[in-house]
């Protein structure tokens, strides 16, 4: 080969290299960094009937975001963390997601949790986008975590209605978990005070620490003590299911009544028969014809093989939430007032309206357990 030949040969090379690097520096200079949703709640133990249905409500808003293109062409990871109903878990897994560099943390799933990492949110500046949190604690507060549900007050106030005006039920029993006070004993004051305005009495009131089911025997022998008319029990749906067996075995006849905490599949699948009859309150409408539920329902149920229940159709409503967000504005640091800017967001069981403070206005569905399913009374 002549020489000039060579030269030229030499720099079509070098100028083949020098383009091949500048296409692929091009190239990576337009891939932009995914988005990073950390979710913590509640994956094993008596709670995972919230946390394992809300992590995949989770993922699946996420994977058909994905699918689309993500978020203006930047896709989602998610980093799921167990904080297995113990606060020093949630504030671990919250650090840990902090370290990992999260843009948005999704849960917990119960107010004892929520009540353990709020403030951590409020001092790293990062939305804490609460799932099934209700309690009173974090009402009217102007702070880092928003939530997809009321405050415990309305609720409680119309099972407390339900029971008195629609059922004639007079005197009650109560029993709460002091292991989620944070709810449930604020759930069982605000049906205690409005049921006793209505003209009712109570017989007792007690509290339990969930996890010990030797000692549910003796709360359920306290519960019927002075043969209330109705037993309200403000569980999770595993100590639901217990009790409503031990009190059920002793007296067939006494009507039981749950908070919404218990409403999951898992409460049937539990109590059977004992349950039968229950009334349970809920934060959505399973036989909703609606068609954005109805195939919202059928994508979960191909997806996880298990019903969504409450807590999948929250999760999934308060991911696409924050998906709407980042769309209108891409800086996860305003997220908060891009929510509360926009305040109304399609949801799959109608519209989701945040206050100022960032807590949804819902429906509740007085429901009774009948022949294993949870049957619509009223819509309140």
């Amino acid at each position: 080969m002549k020489k000039g030949s060579a030269n030229r040969a030499v720099k079509r090379c070098t100028l083949m290299a020098w383009g091949l690097i500048l296409f692929v520096y091009l190239v990576g200079c337009g891939e932009s960094e995914p988005y990073t949703f950390g979710f913590i709640g509640g994956l094993s133990g008596r709670v995972s009937d919230l946390g394992g249905p809300a992590r995949n409500g989770v993922l699946l808003a996420v994977e058909e975001t994905n699918r689309t293109g993500g978020i203006n062409g930047r896709r989602i990871e998610v980093i799921i963390k167990d904080d297995k109903q113990d606060p020093a878990l949630a504030r671990k897994a919250f650090h840990e997601l902090l370290e990992e560099e999260a843009d948005v943390i999704l849960g917990p799933t119960t107010s004892a949790m929520a009540m353990a990492i709020v403030d951590l949110a409020n001092q790293a500046n990062i939305l804490l986008m609460g799932i099934t949190i209700s309690t009173n604690e974090l009402t009217g507060l102007d702070d880092q975590f928003l939530r997809g549900l009321s405050s415990t007050e309305s609720y409680a106030a119309k099972l407390a209605d339900y029971l008195y005006y629609q059922m004639g039920l007079r005197r009650f029993a109560s029993v709460y978990d002091q292991k989620n006070k944070s709810y449930a004993k604020g759930w069982s004051d605000d049906f205690n005070r409005r049921f006793q305005e209505n003209g009712g009495k109570r017989t007792a009131m007690i509290g339990f620490a969930s996890g010990k089911p030797t000692e549910l025997i003796g709360v359920a022998e306290r519960l019927l003590e002075d043969a209330p008319d109705v037993i309200i029990l403000a569980t999770n749906s595993v100590d639901a299911a217990l009790l409503a067996k031990l009190i059920r075995s002793r007296d067939p006849d006494v009507f039981l009544a749950t908070s919404e905490w218990a409403g999951t599949e898992r409460l049937i699948e539990l109590g059977g028969r004992h349950v039968e009859n229950a009334i349970v309150p809920q934060y959505l409408d399973r036989d909703s014809q609606n068609q954005a539920y109805r195939d919202f329902r059928t994508r979960f149920l191909e997806r996880f093989n298990q019903e969504p229940g409450f807590p999948g159709l929250i999760a999934y409503n308060m991911t696409r939430v924050i998906i709407a967000s980042l769309h209108q504005n891409p800086d996860p640091r305003k997220l908060k007032e891009t929510i509360l800017t926009q305040k109304v967001f399609p949801g799959i069981q109608g519209d989701l309206q945040f206050d100022p403070y960032g807590e949804l206005k819902t429906k509740t569905y007085i429901t009774q357990i009948r022949s294993g399913k949870f049957v619509v009374q009223a819509a309140q």
